[in-house]
């Protein structure tokens, strides 16, 4: 018997007989009859964990006795089905596989439920890869979430599947998990949603309600819930007298009942927690992909990015003895695997329904069959986004190293217009000494990163990868590598057209010296320091007209209601361009701004002495 004494404070469920839908206004008052005063009567929590071995050698049993062709990836408490699957090649998902830069990869799949007493098969389906499955308290429902972000229950005991949510309002779900009365799902730790109705429930019902994750003892569960403040956190919970006792902040991964692994943030960094002294370690700072604890040795399993990859490998699969954190790592296209319930192989989900890719545990031992990759300029591309996200955010040196590094990167191009990215870049490190100003980046590499389009045309590219900051990208090749050349620059859109005649216009009003018209986008009347800044601007050029020559440099599509670099030139509401004026051996920079509404044409707005912050939002 193990004896842990847990002192805490504890509080009732808020709201949790109601069904308040999302989106409904809910006020909670902070009473103090809110708050239970019971912890003076909580005794002493005896625990006696679960043997998971035990449970590893009856699923080993199980499994022995379906059919080798069906991949096995859940049993039933009671051992009785085995539910399990079989790859089936599909180009939809290999398209969607082939848009991934980083992140899980998708497989079509058909789905079985088998009883093991009799060896007969149901089928359930064919489905995209499962992301997260789980039984509901009694074993008798398996929840689970498909590649498309639908959701479906199986009634192991009438053997019925029900979809029970369609992809809900382009939302992605990542993880489920039970309540103890099995009617209500959470997901991603932050939507709850009632079976019955349908309908998902506001969060503020559910601060302090337990989802169970794994039994633990007795009627005491390892459980996600939220805090009085809404954060995510992992608790040991007893039932019985409704007491529990946090384990840690962030999101549970898996459990042996000795440790517990969880991530920080969602997919973002590994900690394993002892359960009976509830420390904290950590295993990995990176992206997680997928881990898991071996019940029958302890050791931690996890899939993480390969930040020093080469071609396809860009992620790492790693073992790890977390007593003495001795580990073993394999380079590998794809982050995505199931564990066996047996626990001696991992089954991957490949970059292509082609491949098959699998891992015999004990030996650490992978075997590889690739029928099927990324085609050379692709895989290139994807690489080479892929390093500029790594030292946008994993850089620590020097300007000197930073530029050859960033020469491996960027370049710069005139064809068929000016385009600098390498020249922004050195002059952003110059400007903030990081390769990317914290207020333009998220707190680590984003752990999934996709093209949302890609256009690969002879030597040049487009790409877009949509949420970030820096989003839509120009890239050329040079020889065979690629470099990123523009960020929306959109080189030939109708937009830049226009913009660059536009202004090829208000220079040529300079240099015939007709001041009305190219003084004419600032209103005399007007007195401000803006328009007599612009003013005294070009009325200098005019006087100097003879003596100087100019340049349109590189232009930069911006839309400003986000703000961010546009995704796309119909989108885009301001633009920003270089232009380069000489005088003998004299050379000047200036910055146009322009700007429209409503997709009307573009109308220069100011000249800019400070061009050097081109690639800047401030």
């Amino acid at each position: 018997m193990k004896k842990l004494v847990i002192v805490l404070l504890c509080f009732t469920a808020l709201l949790s007989s109601c069904a308040i839908r999302e989106n409904e206004l809910v006020i909670l008052e902070n009473n103090d009859k809110d708050k239970s005063n019971s912890s003076a009567n909580i005794k002493d929590w005896q625990f006696e964990a679960i043997s998971q071995k035990a449970i590893i050698e009856k699923n080993r049993e199980a499994i022995s006795k379906i059919s080798k062709d069906i991949i096995p990836i859940a049993i039933t408490p009671d051992y009785s089905t085995v539910i399990g699957y079989k790859n089936i090649q599909s180009e939809k998902a290999d398209t969607k596989n082939s848009m991934v830069i980083v992140g899980k990869m998708m497989q079509y799949i058909e789905l079985f439920a088998i009883n093991v007493s009799n060896s007969t098969e149901k089928d359930l389906g064919k489905f995209m890869s499962i992301k997260s499955f789980q039984f509901d308290n009694e074993g008798k429902q398996w929840a689970f979430i498909d590649g498309e972000d639908s959701v479906y229950i199986y009634n192991v005991e009438n053997e019925q599947l029900q979809k029970i949510l369609e992809k809900y309002n382009y939302r992605q779900f990542n993880s489920i998990s039970w309540s103890r009365d099995s009617k209500r799902l959470m997901f991603d730790n932050r939507m709850v949603f009632d079976i019955a109705s349908k309908e998902f429930l506001s969060i503020a019902a559910d601060s302090y309600t337990p989802f169970i994750k794994m039994s633990y003892s007795h009627n005491t569960y390892i459980a996600e819930m939220k805090n009085n403040r809404y954060d995510n956190i992992i608790a040991l919970y007893n039932f019985d007298n409704k007491t529990f006792t946090q384990i840690a902040d962030g999101y549970y991964m898996d459990s042996d009942s000795s440790n517990l692994i969880y991530t920080i943030d969602l997919m973002q960094g590994l900690k394993i927690v002892n359960l009976k002294t509830l420390e904290s370690k950590t295993i990995e700072n990176g992206p997680i992909y997928c881990a898991s604890i071996l019940k029958s040795t302890g050791e931690v399993i996890y899939t993480t990015l390969n930040s020093n990859f080469h071609d396809d490998d860009r992620y790492l699969l790693v073992k790890i003895n977390p007593s003495n954190m001795v580990k073993k790592s394999f380079p590998l296209c794809t982050p995505s695997y199931y564990l066996s319930p047996a626990e001696d192989k991992l089954h991957f989900i490949s970059n292509y329904s082609e491949n098959s890719i699998n891992l015999d545990l004990e030996s650490f031992k992978v075997t590889e069959n690739i029928y099927r990759t990324d085609d050379e300029n692709l895989s290139k591309i994807k690489s080479v986004i892929l390093n500029m996200f790594l030292l946008d955010y994993d850089f620590n040196g020097s300007y000197e190293e930073y530029e050859i590094q960033a020469k491996n990167i960027y370049t710069n191009t005139t064809y068929p217009i000016p385009q600098e990215a390498l020249n922004n870049k050195l002059t952003d490190f110059k400007r903030f000494n990081t390769p990317l100003p914290n207020f333009q980046k998220e707190s680590y590499i984003p752990p999934s990163l996709s093209f949302d389009s890609i256009t690969i045309k002879s030597n040049k590219a487009s790409i877009n990868i949509g949420r970030f900051f820096i989003n839509s990208i120009e890239l050329v090749k040079n020889d065979k590598d690629w470099f990123i050349t523009g960020f929306s620059t959109h080189p030939e859109s109708s937009e830049i057209s226009e913009i660059r005649a536009a202004i090829q216009k208000h220079i040529n009003d300079i240099l015939s010296g007709n001041a009305a018209k190219a003084l004419s986008y600032w209103d005399q009347t007007e007195d401000s320091d803006f328009v007599k800044n612009n003013r005294n601007i070009v009325e200098n050029l005019i006087n100097n007209r003879s003596k100087i020559s100019f340049e349109i440099g590189e232009t930069e599509l911006w839309a400003m209601s986000d703000p961010h670099r546009a995704e796309s030139p119909s989108s885009s509401t301001e633009a920003r361009t270089k232009i380069i004026i000489k005088e003998g051996k004299n050379i000047i920079r200036y910055k146009i701004v322009l700007s429209r509404k409503n997709r009307d044409k573009f109308i220069i707005k100011s000249w800019d002495a400070d061009p050097l912050s081109i690639s800047q939002l401030y």
